[in-house]
C-alpha cells in the first residue's frame, strides 16, 4: 500500500486540518496496518470501497456500485488495524480536534462507519465534486480541490473553553491534571466532562492520556537512541512500569515492542505494518 501526506497550503486551513493522507492499493494479498490513539478526527472518502468492522478491524470490501463512501474515525482510545485485499483508493482528511467543528455539525467519535453516511456531510453538489477529485489521478491537484472544498464550508466554531482546555494539554503534552486544566479554564468539571463527552467520546483523563502516549511515539520515532527510561521520564509517567502498563493498555504492546515496530509516512503518521 502507497501512503502520502500532503501538507495544507491555504492558511486560513492550517489552524484546523492537520493534512490530508492519501492511501492507495492496487490489490492482490491482504495488507494491514495499524494506527495508534491519536488526537485527530480523521474523514475518511473513497468512492469503490466501503469499510466495515470485523473481529475489532476495519476491513475494506469493494462496493458493486462506484458512489461515494464517507466515514469518521480519531481520537480512539486502542489500536486502529485496517485490512485491504482489494484495490484501494482513499482520501484521509485529519482535522485537529475542535478544527472538525470549523465545517461539520454531526458529533465526531472514536469511530463511526455506516452507509449512506455522506449525505450526513456533504450535499449532492458536493458529492460530485468529491466523485470528481477522487476521479483524478494527480494528488496535488486533488489536494488543491479538496481545499478549495473545505474553505467554502469554513464556518464559527463557539465553544471557547473547549479549545482552551485542548489547547492547555497539547500546550502542557499531557503532563497536567484534570484540575489544572479547570484552573486554567474557570470551567466546572461538570461543563469540561460534558463538552469532551458531547464532542468526542471520550473524557478529558482520557484525552490527557492519548496526548501523553502519543507523544511517547513521537519520540520513538524521532530518536532511535533515545532509551524507553528517558521517554518515561520526558513524557510525565511516575516510572518506567507506569510507562509499560499505559502502552499495554493503550497500544496492545510494551513500549519495547513499539520501538521496534512503528514507522511514520512522511513523519506525520505513526503506523505499524502487519
Amino acid at each position: 500500500m502507497i501512503s502520502q501526506v500532503h501538507k495544507i497550503r491555504s492558511q486560513k486551513l492550517r489552524p484546523f486540518v492537520q493534512y490530508i493522507l492519501y492511501n492507495q492499493y492496487d490489490g492482490g494479498t491482504q495488507h494491514s496496518v495499524t494506527s495508534f490513539p491519536n488526537t485527530n478526527v480523521c474523514l475518511g472518502i473513497s468512492k469503490s470501497n466501503a469499510l466495515h468492522e470485523a473481529e475489532d478491524a476495519f476491513v475494506s470490501t469493494k462496493k458493486e456500485q462506484d458512489e461515494l463512501f464517507v466515514y469518521t474515525t480519531g481520537l480512539y482510545t486502542k489500536p486502529h488495524e485496517i485490512r485491504v485485499g482489494e484495490s484501494w483508493d482513499e482520501i484521509c482528511v485529519d482535522f485537529h480536534p475542535c478544527g472538525y467543528y470549523q465545517f461539520f455539525d454531526l458529533p465526531s467519535k472514536p469511530k463511526i462507519i455506516e452507509e449512506g453516511f455522506s449525505n450526513a456531510f456533504f450535499s449532492q453538489d458536493d458529492q460530485r465534486c468529491l466523485v470528481g477529485i477522487l476521479n483524478e489521478s494527480n494528488l496535488h491537484q486533488r489536494s488543491a480541490a479538496i481545499e478549495e472544498l473545505l474553505l467554502a464550508k469554513l464556518k464559527a466554531f463557539d465553544q471557547a473553553n473547549l479549545q482552551l482546555a485542548i489547547d492547555y494539554i497539547h500546550q502542557q503534552q499531557g503532563i497536567l491534571s484534570v484540575k489544572d486544566i479547570l484552573r486554567h479554564t474557570r470551567c466546572s468539571e461538570r461543563k469540561l466532562y460534558r463538552l469532551f463527552q458531547d464532542h468526542f467520546g471520550i473524557t478529558p483523563k482520557w484525552y490527557i492520556r492519548v496526548v501523553r502516549i502519543r507523544q511517547a511515539l513521537r519520540l520513538m520515532t524521532l530518536d532511535p537512541l533515545l532509551s524507553l527510561t528517558e521517554i518515561a521520564y520526558q513524557c510525565g509517567y511516575t516510572d518506567q512500569s507506569h510507562f509499560i502498563k499505559e502502552a499495554k493498555s493503550m497500544c496492545n504492546l510494551i513500549p519495547r515492542q513499539l520501538k521496534n515496530n512503528l514507522m511514520t509516512i512522511d513523519g506525520e503518521v505513526i503506523v505499524s505494518n502487519g
